[in-house]
This record gives structure tokens, sequence and C-alpha cells, in this order.
């Protein structure tokens, strides 16, 4: 027994034990210390369990009791559900909010006074509501099968939503051959997010409606009529907005549509932007990568480092001779070794005669000039039409809807709004240009192989030689 107490392995191995012990006791007693305070940490990259700084702003704004709904199955253990319901705790914890679940099995009925012909609500929906305004949030609004977990946003632009006095909608002009806006689908959904619906009208048929928070005008095949353009004109010098998403519109087929912008000292180049450094382009040489100018449409964008691709873009160009007064901001704009070709030239490469860059891709236009500076038409003018897209924004992680939610915000005086990107749960992709991937190439195939048979090469001379 004496030289058990004696032998040094065996203090020590008790020792080890007494301290793992002593370690596992304190580790159970923070557990449960943390249990009871019911703290829990997010230790996501996105954050995507946190509410933001923004969402928090609103709620401590709140003077009337907000209830959230949610329509999830009893005993439910989707991991989506489970992420919502943890985000949605965060909500809870304010006095004006409650969030009470509503099993569609135990309680079928219950939707009916939310439910209309434009939208049902659905298991895993979610309604937001005061008592006399509410907003409904199906599944696929906050989640898709991308992996783009968009519940803060969506639930905190309900909240804001259900506060409005009446509804902020857009109208993209159709009957000239336009896509269908339903193609756009990436960026109805973050309009929608940000409390903006997103409605056609056809002018030659109807008049704007009075509702209109913004026009919208796309690429189109058919030009606009003397009357179209008549109403857009008397739209917008009464405190009209327009936002301008147009490519490959030229003046001889579409003289009366370009003369609505350029009335406001703004027009659109005629060949596409090209980018000369391969830092500076995704894929090929015309997908710009777009510099951000120092602007509050950018500033979200900035702050996440989101990077926008402007994809077969013409530049938007500031006429000589333009009305006075007007004030004309470059947004986005390509590099200084961008180039544009003459025209009928289809090289892609830089040549001797090519207009170079920087361009200007997207501006800001205010003509408060008119009347009195109470008042004041604003416009966005850009030459990529392919932003509204979803294949082209799904490359930049939702970045160019971003961009253009932000600039339906600016338009409507509401650049600081509570729109909140979305967050993803499969992780963001990394926006790599082509200059970057051509590295990596080299560096994959030809570098680190090198290397590995180089230090292969000199241990087998020194074991042959040892």
């Amino acid at each position: 027994m004496k030289k058990l107490l004696t032998d040094k392995k065996i203090r020590y191995g008790t020792f080890s034990t007494v301290i793992a012990l002593v370690f596992i006791a304190v580790l159970i007693v923070i557990n449960l210390i943390i249990g009871e305070l019911d703290h829990k940490f997010d230790m996501t990259s996105a954050d995507t369990y946190s509410i933001s700084d923004k969402t928090k702003t609103v709620l401590d704004g709140l003077d009337k009791d907000i209830t959230i709904y949610t329509m999830f199955k009893t005993g439910n253990s989707d991991s989506v559900v489970t992420r919502v319901q943890r985000v949605l705790d965060q909500y809870a914890a304010n006095p004006h909010i409650k969030v009470e679940n509503k099993d569609l099995y135990l309680y079928p009925d219950f939707v009916k006074n939310y439910s209309d012909e434009e939208k049902t609500v659905a298991l895993n929906s979610l309604i937001v509501t005061n008592g006399e305004r509410y907003k409904v949030i199906n599944y696929d609004e906050y989640f898709d099968n991308s992996g783009t977990f968009n519940v803060e946003s969506c639930v905190t632009g309900a909240i804001n939503y259900v506060g409005l006095e009446h509804d902020s909608v857009v109208y993209a002009i159709t009957g000239h051959g336009e896509a269908d806006v339903s193609m756009f689908s990436g960026f109805i959904k973050q309009a929608e997010a940000a409390n903006y619906q997103i409605k056609t009208v056809d002018l030659l048929e109807n008049d704007i409606p009075d509702d209109c928070a913004a026009l919208m005008m796309t690429t189109c095949y058919r030009d606009y009529s003397g009357d179209e353009v008549q109403k857009i004109k008397d739209y917008l010098t009464n405190d009209g907005r327009l936002l301008f998403i147009a490519s490959a519109i030229s003046k001889d087929d579409h003289p009366n549509m370009l003369s609505i912008i350029n009335a406001y000292g703004v027009d659109l180049g005629t060949a596409y932007i090209m980018e000369s450094d391969p830092q500076n382009y995704l894929q090929n040489p015309i997908g710009v990568m777009a510099q951000q100018e120092e602007h509050s449409i950018n500033r979200s964008l900035k702050e996440n480092n989101y990077k926008v691709l402007a994809y077969c873009t013409d530049s938007v160009n500031v006429l000589e001779l333009k009305k006075q007064g007007l004030e004309i901001e470059s947004v986005l704009k390509s590099s200084d070794s961008s180039y544009i070709k003459g025209e009928g030239n289809m090289s892609p490469n830089f040549e001797t005669g090519d207009e170079k860059g920087p361009f200007t891709i997207a501006a800001a236009v205010t003509d408060s000039t008119y009347t009195d500076k109470s008042h004041s038409t604003k416009l966005i003018v850009t030459g990529c039409f392919y932003m509204l897209y979803p294949d082209a924004d799904a490359v930049v992680n939702g970045a160019d809807s971003t961009f253009l939610v932000n600039s339906l915000n600016w338009l409507n005086d509401t650049e600081d709004s509570v729109y909140i990107a979305p967050k993803s749960l499969a992780g963001e992709k990394i926006v790599i240009d082509a200059g970057t991937t051509d590295k990596i190439k080299i560096a994959a195939w030809g570098v680190i192989p090198g290397v590995i048979f180089l230090i292969g090469f000199i241990v087998c001379l020194r074991r042959r030689n040892g």
C-alpha cells in the first residue's frame, strides 16, 4: 500500500484524474449557469441567428403591439424552422412583440382572415400583424433552395409595413415587347421584402396610377408612342420617380424612349463596356465588376463587401447640352482600364482608336429646378439590363438586386430604410475576378505540384546518397 502511495506514476495519474474531474465539474457548473440565463451565442460568420442594429432600431421605436404568428407543425424538427424560431425568439424579447404558433392542422380556420386571391397562407408561413394591417410571409420568401435565409429581412420589413399608411407600388411599363416581370424573381423578392409591390401598367390603355411610387422602364423591342412619352414626362414633372434599366437601345430604333432620359441630361452608349484588366471582370471582358462610387445607394453594399456585376452594360453618358441645374451623380462606373469598341468592331481586345474609360454604368439624376426645392424629379439610369435577371444576380450573392432596391429607396427619399440584405445558410459564394482565377489555376496546377515534386526529388537524392 505504501508503494502505491509513493509510486510516481500512480500519484501523477491520480493528480491528472482529479484535475480532469474538477475541469469537468467547472464546465457543468458553467453550463448550468448559462442554461439558467438562457443566453445563446451566434458563432456563424454571417450572424445568421442574430438580428441587426437596423432591426433593433425598428423594435425600439415600436409604440403598438405586434403579433408574429407562425404556421409550424407542432413538434416540427425541420432545421430551417428551428433556425426561424431562434431568430424570432430575439424579436419576442421586445415587450411589444409576441410570437405565437398556430398549427394549421389544429387551427385550420385561423388563416381565413389572412388569405386572399393574391396570397394564401400555407404550412410554415409567417403572419405579422398589428391588428389593423398584416403581411403574410410564405416559406419560399424567407428560404429558398439556394440556401438564402431571408427571415430577418422579411420579418423586419413586415413590421415596418404594418405601420405604414399605404403601400409603395412600383409600376413596370409594358406593351413594347418587354420581358415579363415574373422573370426578375430575385429583384421582386428583395423589393417585396423592402415593402415595394411590383405591378405592371400599359400606358397605351391606362394613365399612370395615383399610387405610383416609381415607374420602371426596361429594355423593349418597340419604341414608345408620343402619347406614352407625354404621360411619362407629365408624371416626372410632378415629383415623379423613374428607374430606367435598359441596354441595346439606339436612337434609330427607340428615339421616343431615349427622349425621356435625354430631357434630364443623360443618354445611353451604343456598345458594351469591356474591361482589359482580368481583375476587373468576371469570366469575360463584358462581365464588368462595377466600381461603387461614394453614394448612399452603395452604403450597404460597401458595408457588406458586395460586388455588383454589370454584365453586357452600356455606358450612361452626360449630354453636353442639357438643362441647367440638373444634379447628375455617377453611382457605378467601370475602371480606368475599360474601353468601348467602335461600331461594328467585334474584337474582344483593346485596339488603337477604342474609347477608353472610365465610364458611368449607373447614374442618379435629380431635378429640382422646375419648381421650389421642396419638390423634385429623380431618376436612376443604368445601361445594364442583366441586373434584373436572377442568374447574373446569383453570381454576386444578390448584390445586383440589392443595388436596385437601394435605388428605389433613394428615389423615394428613404435611403436609410430598414431593408436588410438576405443571409446564406450555405455560405456566401466567393466572387473571384478573372485575374485572380488565373492566378489560382497557375498555383493549383503548376506551382504547388512543382513544389511537391521538387521536395520529393530532393528527398530521393538524399536517401540515395545517404
